[in-house]
């Protein structure tokens, strides 16, 4: 009971007091919700950031949003429209339409549902998230433009190496069967049977040269476009040893190859007409150096991590600055013609997820060394 004047002025102030007090806590309180708020939406924001670093697709980064968003705003759908999608608003709930695009280039719209009109905050936020997957886009158009350009460079190079190959390296086989096959058309009157089948073999032997290099030339091809097709089996490496000595003993009728092989070398999971070429075009190039006194040694070994593949030549050192560019397409040696073989064989060791390098042989020569990982190797 108020039962002074001096009284009723002390509840008066008290209860201004109080009200003051209640809209500065409420305020306090706000504020509080809001900074809070924020700093989730920081969160949630740096952690989308995060998983769009690690994209390179633009449906990662769609279903990425969109799943954010599910988690963080109370929306019942989501969904990305493209610019050409001419489907019909949502008009059961709330939707809103947010542009993705960046530098005046549109790469879709959202569209999201809610229950209730949004907030400015989640307009906000929900306006940020859009932001950042706009960007990541461009970054992955931007990507994708640069692996084209440099696509485009890669076939242009290779277009005019070819180009240089045809000119010279496919013209002078053709040059001598042409040349061959003209003595014999008009010359052939004169000349004794013996010149007849020398012009003859010339001419087999420049056609054998020619579909060489110009298989040689398809597989490269192949294998700068990545089109190489792998029939993976267990295979062991001293049958495909074998099979090479046999060829090189049919063509030149001596044994110019020992292999060495221990009893429990693994198998090796690789495609056997692929690595029987990789090998074939190594063992031709080291048998043309290989002093008629020595033979090549094929040996096989392996360890923990892998199966290896030596091949050991006992001719001239190649010299250092030599090694790395004898593997490289198209790369003319000494003798001027285009050397593929050994690229070849390098581009299929890697595909089977191998190596391919050459190391000097002691006491002179060239060693080069095949190995496949160990998870492709089979116990027998």
């Amino acid at each position: 009971a108020v039962k002074a004047p001096r009284e009723g002025v002390d509840l008066f102030i008290f209860l201004l007091v109080a009200v003051i007090t209640g809209q500065l806590t409420a305020y306090a309180r706000q504020q509080a919700r809001a900074a809070r708020y924020r700093v989730e939406e920081q969160n949630v924001l740096y952690g989308l950031s995060s998983a769009f670093n690690q994209l390179h697709n633009r449906e990662g980064v769609y279903e990425t949003l969109q799943t954010v968003l599910r988690q963080s705003l109370p929306i019942t759908h989501c969904d990305v429209l493209s610019i050409h999608d001419t489907a019909p608003p949502r008009t059961e709930q709330t939707a809103v339409y947010s542009l993705i695009s960046l530098n005046n280039h549109v790469f879709g719209t959202l569209r999201t549902t809610f229950h209730t009109p949004p907030s400015e905050s989640q307009q906000r936020f929900l306006m940020a998230c859009v932001v950042q997957a706009a960007m990541v886009l461009q970054r992955i158009e931007l990507a994708e433009s640069v692996q084209r350009g440099q696509a485009i460079e890669e076939a242009d190079k290779l277009k005019t190496t070819l180009l240089h190959a045809v000119s010279h390296d496919l013209r002078t086989p053709i040059t001598i069967i042409k040349t061959a096959a003209s003595n014999l058309r008009i010359l052939h009157l004169q000349l004794s049977p013996q010149e007849k089948q020398e012009m003859t073999a010339v001419i087999e032997q420049e056609a054998d040269n020619l579909d060489k290099l110009v298989g040689n030339l398809l597989d490269m091809s192949r294998l700068q476009a990545g089109a190489l097709a792998l029939h993976e089996d267990w295979i062991a490496f001293s049958e495909i040893a074998g099979d090479v000595a046999a060829l090189a003993w049919q063509k030149q009728q001596k044994t110019r190859i020992r292999l060495e092989f221990p009893d429990d070398m693994p198998l090796v999971r690789c495609d056997h007409g692929l690595m029987l070429q990789a090998l074939n075009n190594i063992v031709d190039n080291v048998l043309r150096y290989e002093p008629p006194d020595c033979q090549v040694l094929i040996r096989g070994s392996f360890d923990e991590q892998e199966a290896r593949l030596t091949i050991v030549n006992h001719g001239p050192t190649i010299a250092p600055e030599e090694k790395e560019r004898l593997m490289e397409p198209f790369y003319r040696g000494e003798q001027g013609h285009v050397g593929l073989g050994l690229p070849i064989s390098r581009g299929i060791v890697e595909a089977h997820q191998g190596r391919l390098w050459v190391e000097d042989t002691p006491g002179g020569g060239a060693t080069f060394i095949i190995t496949l990982p160990r998870t492709a190797v089979k116990e027998i």
